[in-house]
């Protein structure tokens, strides 16, 4: 039971350190994140043009 006990450590232990580098989407490029950042930052250069009264 203790050799299963440690063997199973083992297994599970090596499986996430493989898997910590390549499981998941951290790699992936977000389109969408770049797109809403391009439009945010279009639409804040043009908020500095426009005037802040008709007074």
């Amino acid at each position: 039971m203790l050799t299963f006990l440690i063997a199973l450590a083992l297994v599970l232990g090596l499986a996430l350190l493989i898997g910590r580098g390549t499981a998941g989407s951290t790699g992936a490029v977000d389109r969408d994140r770049e797109r809403i950042a391009a439009e945010l930052t279009a639409i804040a250069g043009y908020a500095d043009h426009i005037p802040r009264g008709h007074s």
